[in-house]
């Protein structure tokens, strides 16, 4: 159970939706051998990912001649294993999770950091619940991913003993309704879903501006892909990155924009608890200018977690890992 899941899968293609939001078993049509195929970029609804959505609806695309197939999974699991299989070019996905999901074996390189979760994630806390004393403690998040360690932070800050806690598998859309209902006592979620638990009488803990640089979202994408088609992704890279300065700037009529293109409604569409990451920070994070790369110990410490829990075959390097050199 990964990030940002949703239930509604589509297709943007290169100037506009094709066509319109395909049905459940639908599948890519090839590209004519004679044509370059589109870059295919698999990704969940969340604010960090949509530059790319909006670099395609200001026709920044177009100019830099970058053919792109953004689908929306029906889950976050289908997408990871669409993208072991080959089917999915690029997807973008939080760190942590795509550390775990590939187990340390997979040969990926992250090439775009896309944004920060700078309050965006959030622990709640039922109402008429106290966390204090030595009572048992029921707790749900994505567990094995980046949620789990984001939780057992929170724990460790405020000294209860992980011993405590009953933890529970959950996706974050649920945890509004699981606190709501008294059937958890804690529960990890993001927005939209923080703020409707919020509004059901749970209490906001914790939250990821507290943690800062903990929970990044990256674009990642095979070596194999990165090698055969780097030119492509570097166009693509610098059409992303001006569509993130272009909305900074432009905010409300960015998420006018998005939300016609994903067809949900603008109010949906907000950057509340998201930084993204421009050019400049990019190049930090990634190393492009020379080491450090700043993302490295963020790297280190999940795949330290991992490893603690086997869910790694091996330590994931830093450098092998990300890579600054796609970007402008």
């Amino acid at each position: 159970m990964l990030r940002r899941r949703q239930c509604l899968r589509g297709l943007v293609g290169l100037g506009g939706l094709a066509a319109a939001f395909s049905l459940p078993g639908c599948s890519d049509r090839p590209a004519p051998e004679t044509e370059l195929a589109p870059l295919r970029l698999a990704m969940d609804l969340w604010a960090g990912y949509y530059p790319a959505v909006l670099a395609d609806d200001l026709g920044y695309l177009a100019e830099s001649q970058v053919k792109l197939a953004i689908s929306f999974p029906a889950n976050t699991d289908r997408m990871m294993a669409e993208f072991a299989a080959g089917q999915v070019d690029v997807i973008a996905v939080a760190l942590g999770d795509l550390i775990n999901a590939t187990h340390g074996r997979t040969p990926v390189q992250v090439f775009l950091v896309s944004d920060e979760s700078a309050g965006g994630d959030a622990l709640l806390l039922r109402r008429g619940v106290e966390i204090k004393g030595g009572g048992k403690l029921s707790l749900a998040t994505n567990l094995g991913g980046f949620g789990e360690l984001f939780a057992r932070e929170f724990l460790r800050r405020q000294g209860i003993d992980a011993a405590r806690i009953a933890w529970i598998n959950a996706d974050a859309a649920e945890v509004p309704r699981l606190l709501a209902a008294g059937e958890i006592d804690l529960g990890h979620t993001w927005e939209p879903y923080a703020s409707e638990a919020e509004a059901g009488g749970a209490t906001k803990l914790f939250t990821s501006a507290e943690t800062p640089g903990l929970i990044p979202d990256v674009l990642a994408a095979s070596r194999a892909t990165v090698e055969r088609r780097a030119p492509e992704l570097r166009r693509f890279v610098a059409a992303w990155l001006r569509a993130v300065d272009w909305w900074l700037d432009n905010p409300e009529e960015g998420h006018r924009r998005i939300a016609a293109r994903v067809r949900t409604d603008a109010a949906k569409v907000s950057l509340k608890g998201v930084r993204l990451m421009r050019r400049d920070d990019n190049r930090r994070l990634l190393g492009a200018d020379g080491p450090p790369q700043t993302l490295g110990p963020i790297v280190a410490r999940y795949s330290a977690f991992f490893l603690d829990k086997g869910m790694l075959a091996r330590p994931v390097e830093p450098a092998d890992l990300l890579r600054g050199d796609l970007l402008p």
